[in-house]
């Protein structure tokens, strides 16, 4: 690791223990350990195993839109490498380290980077842009949780949604925006933005895949938002799935941005925020945050036993 990236993780981990101790300031931690404590054990198995299948949707999903890039590989080969990639998403520094890793393995499956990219971007992108679906639907069905401080963040993501839309979709202002970018961007960042662009034209008259899809992938996100409902009913905070659907997708959001390790913190913090506005107290809020959290750490260790097996095999083989 070089000086460069050691500041980077330094500065991510330092932001985390920030948060984590800013918000611990403001609680007695025997509140937090009974908070913690009031789980059922088998809420919160039901929780791991939601998270478990929402991966495999997930894998349904990319290996759809794999097939959209004429990449065709068994759904046994396509699971493996997403449980690994979710896995790397949740213990390295960055949570889009995973996407990397997918991207490599493709890369060494079938030789095609830029499509293998596209396809894992799309894939990403959908499922960003069903969190936001989700958020808009859920406030409109409950319009006491809007507020500005709510709207404006939410009118800016959909701002951005739109914007990369209209890039993708529009050969013309894509190629007057590569254009223009090239003239004061790095080449590689102008490479990543033809890959972009190249994986949406792909996907731009497919309208059954992408129909299979958006299908694909609101089970998916409503699995994810499932694993904190259960949590928080294990806990007895009697809140309406609803509420889960409205602040889940925006948590996930924030945290998704790589300001720290892994959202540890900023997830925490935003959750303990908005939850407070339904009439959940810090603790419970924090607890419910954090042990929905590790369930999906407990699901994703799938991907780690399948990493280890994998570079076993190939240790094996090279001897």
């Amino acid at each position: 690791m070089n000086l460069k990236n050691l500041l980077s993780v330094s500065i991510k981990i330092a932001i985390s223990v920030g948060l984590i101790w800013l918000f611990l300031r403001q609680i007695e931690l025997g509140d937090l350990v009974g908070s913690a404590g009031r789980i059922s054990l088998q809420k919160w198995a039901l929780g791991v195993l939601l998270f478990a299948l929402s991966n495999v949707l997930g894998a349904v999903q990319w290996a759809i839109l794999l097939r959209g890039q004429n990449i065709r590989l068994p759904f046994r080969t396509v699971l493996t490498i997403y449980f690994v990639g979710v896995f790397f998403n949740n213990f390295l520094v960055s949570n889009i380290g995973g996407d990397a890793v997918r991207v490599y393995d493709l890369r060494s499956l079938t030789g095609r980077t830029t499509a293998g990219f596209a396809a894992v971007f799309m894939d990403r992108f959908i499922g960003l842009f069903t969190l936001i679906v989700f958020c808009t639907a859920a406030f409109w069905m409950d319009p006491n949780l809007w507020t500005p401080g709510l709207l404006w963040p939410m009118a800016g993501l959909a701002a951005s949604i739109v914007g990369v839309l209209c890039f993708g979709f529009s050969r013309r202002l894509s190629g007057w925006t590569l254009e223009v970018c090239g003239k004061f961007l790095p080449g590689k960042f102008i490479l990543v933005l033809g890959g972009i662009r190249d994986g949406f034209i792909a996907y731009r008259h497919a309208y059954g895949l992408l129909g299979r899809v958006g299908v694909v992938a609101a089970a998916v996100q409503l699995s994810r938002v499932a694993v904190y409902f259960v949590v928080g009913s294990g806990m007895g905070l009697g809140l309406s799935y609803l509420h889960f659907l409205v602040f889940i997708p925006l948590i996930a959001i924030v945290a998704a941005v790589p300001i720290s390790f892994g959202g540890i913190g900023v997830r925490e913090n935003l959750g303990s925020i908005l939850f407070a506005r339904v009439g959940v107290a810090g603790p419970d809020a924090l607890a419910m945050m954090f042990l929905g959290y590790l369930a999906g750490i407990t699901a994703s260790l799938a991907g780690g036993i399948a990493f280890v097996v994998r570079r076993s095999k190939e240790g094996e083989e090279a001897h």
